[in-house]
């Protein structure tokens, strides 16, 4: 019995943070004061990939600012994956691989 306790409590902890919400991601945006900030990457040619990060900056409510900043990256290797059509055929494709984002804030 004094084994089963602590185990239990293990147990019920680690299911309880393992909830599957997502809390980090914002629900809705504080437009009485704060940087709002998009980023997206797209596939210039084999070598180079764009890539955009979109700020729009609210205070009161209202978009005091909006602007882009734009920038060229190295492209990432291609990869071999299977492919569907409308139809249902599939088939081998290459495609390039994406820039995955992680973003800190201080």
């Amino acid at each position: 019995m004094k084994l089963f306790l602590p185990f239990a409590f293990v147990v019920i902890l680690f299911l309880s943070a393992c909830d599957g919400s997502n809390d980090d991601q914002a629900k809705q945006v504080d437009r009485n004061g704060s940087i709002e900030v998009s980023l997206s990457t797209a596939h210039i040619d084999s070598a180079k990939d764009l890539l955009t990060t979109h700020y729009k900056v609210w205070r009161k409510g209202v978009i005091v600012r909006e602007f882009d900043k734009k920038d060229t990256v190295p492209s990432l290797d291609e990869f071999t994956t299977e492919g569907e059509n409308d139809n249902g055929d599939t088939q081998n494709v290459t495609v390039k691989k994406d820039y995955e984002f992680f973003v800190t804030v201080k």
